[in-house]
């Protein structure tokens, strides 16, 4: 495989990553806001930081 097909398979997986996490995160923060809406900050910022922990692992 050539030096650019390297790259661009490394940059779609980043993106994917990046794309698949913001959302999980959008997702549960719009959740937080209409079901438990006294908790809904608290639940995202935890949410949010066990999604980045988990994607930061290898």
């Amino acid at each position: 495989m050539t030096f650019f097909g390297k790259w661009l398979r490394w940059q779609l997986r980043l993106l994917a990553s990046i794309v698949i996490c913001a959302v999980l995160i959008v997702s549960v923060a719009a959740l937080g806001g209409k079901f438990w809406p006294n908790y809904a900050w608290g639940v995202t910022a935890v949410f949010a930081v066990a999604i980045i922990w988990l994607a930061s692992r290898k």
